[in-house]
């Protein structure tokens, strides 16, 4: 007989769709979510599943898991610091921001982030996106700044919205409400099935 675990696979899969859509809407990239998962699988796998109360060995945690016993040590090193929620790469919308708000090249006297034109060699929106962003294009950069509602086009310019980052900010507040009931729910569910 053959394992299919194609049903369990659809309500996984279907659990997956709103953290994804959450990870969208915040500007998180899949690499972000990979790398957050991948904690916490290793925390879960460490906490649960030892045996006589003690904490589960990389070998077992790498064979729940199918990770790495080197990924593991490397994920634990990151636990044990407290930084188990940090992220290594940023996705490229973080990446395309951050630069603007620090790079010399893409801020004005006054150190804040210039209008840019469009297009440009230099100090342009499309040397921004091709320098920060890998091999998005320029326009599809665009177009997903002005989803998150970040920045406006003004002609041939773009410029960081005044209110652009903090309502960033302020949405990933809101996010904070994720862990009240949702989180719990979910929590209790996980707990009841895994006994």
């Amino acid at each position: 007989m053959k394992y299919q675990p194609s049903h369990l696979n659809l309500i996984l899969f279907k659990l997956l769709q709103p953290l994804a859509r959450l990870f969208l809407h915040f500007g998180f990239s899949y690499r972000e979510y990979c790398e957050l998962s991948k904690t916490a699988f290793v925390t879960v796998a460490g906490e649960d599943f030892g045996v006589h109360g003690r904490p589960t060995n990389a070998s077992r945690i790498a064979a729940m898991t199918g990770l790495t016993r080197k990924e593991i040590g490397r994920i634990r090193r990151k636990i044990d610091s407290g930084e188990s929620a940090k992220t290594d790469r940023r996705s490229p919308i973080n990446e395309v921001l951050s630069a603007w708000c620090s790079v010399d090249e893409f801020l004005d006297k006054r150190g804040q982030p210039k209008r840019l034109p469009l297009k440009g060699e230099r100090a342009s929106f499309e040397s921004l996106v091709r320098q920060f962003a890998g091999d998005i294009p320029e326009g599809a950069m665009r177009k997903e700044l002005q989803r998150i509602d970040v920045i406006e086009l003004a002609g041939d310019t773009v410029r960081i919205r005044p209110d652009g980052l903090a309502a960033l900010d302020a949405d990933k507040q809101l996010a904070a409400a994720l862990l009240i009931e949702p989180y719990e729910q979910l929590k209790a569910a996980a707990h009841k099935i895994s006994r």
